[in-house]
């Protein structure tokens, strides 16, 4: 693990630096949740802030291992300058909102809330479509520091991450994450998604997590070949536009 961080930090100080840092905040946040009773639908209100923490420093951490096959320099830069603005933005955005007992996503109960909620969507896609931007031009990459089942599985992971990134712009329309419920329906533990209706949040998190599954079965697979990592990439993504419908169907994961 200690090597793996060292190979992340010389390929990108900045998203190194930004994802050990939301790791630490990820664990001050789950002091501060012990601490403060707070609940908002039913759940403790820094819930929220101690997943995104986590998610974050994931997202971070991961990027690195990606863009040190990306030729482009100054991009990779640009890049990842741009993302630890948006990911500090949206976090920034998120625990404040947790510390004013007010909901980060889907509230306009006031003008502030509901100007925090356009600005963290506005920042959020603009950095999703970046992060597409950069997969698109993997496809210029050539397999000769990589495989060929890496690099598919890099831009594969990239496009789709970024596509169900994105649907979070059916959530922003309906203001909710539920179908055929209200936000705060009894939920599955942890995750919290609900247990009695469709929830979007569901095809949300599998489809960005593909940033890290596709390529980690490019590399458990360990053949060069491109055809099983496009193929489970593809069965990956049938399985998450499913998980999807059977959302937008009203109907619960189990």
């Amino acid at each position: 693990m200690k090597t793996l961080l060292n190979r992340i930090k010389v390929i990108s100080p900045v998203l190194y630096f930004f994802g050990v840092a939301h790791l630490a905040l990820f664990v001050i946040l789950i002091v501060v949740a012990l601490f403060d009773q707070r609940q908002l639908l039913g759940v403790n209100l820094w819930i929220k802030p101690v997943k995104f923490a986590l998610s974050i420093a994931l997202y971070c951490l991961t990027w690195p291992l990606l863009l040190q096959y990306l030729p482009f320099e100054r991009l990779r830069r640009r890049f990842a300058r741009f993302t630890a603005f948006a990911m500090s933005f949206e976090m920034a955005a998120i625990a404040s909102q947790a510390a004013r007992g007010q909901l980060s996503h889907y509230n306009n109960s006031s003008h502030y809330n509901l100007l925090v909620f356009n600005l963290m969507g506005i920042v959020i896609v603009s950095q999703t479509l970046f992060a597409l931007y950069i997969g698109i031009k993997f496809f210029k990459v050539k397999a000769v520091q990589i495989s060929p089942a890496m690099l598919w599985a890099i831009r594969l992971g990239i496009i789709m991450a970024c596509f169900f990134a994105l649907e979070g712009g059916v959530m922003a329309a309906k203001m909710a994450h539920t179908v055929g419920a209200a936000d705060g329906s009894p939920g599955l533990p942890l995750f919290n998604w609900s247990r009695i209706a469709g929830d979007l949040r569901i095809a949300h998190f599998m489809g960005m997590h593909a940033l890290q599954m596709i390529p980690l079965f490019a590399l458990i697979n360990g053949m060069k070949s491109a055809k099983p990592t496009i193929v489970f990439a593809l069965i990956y993504f049938v399985i998450v536009l499913l998980l999807l419908f059977n959302a937008l169907q009203g109907r619960p994961l189990f």
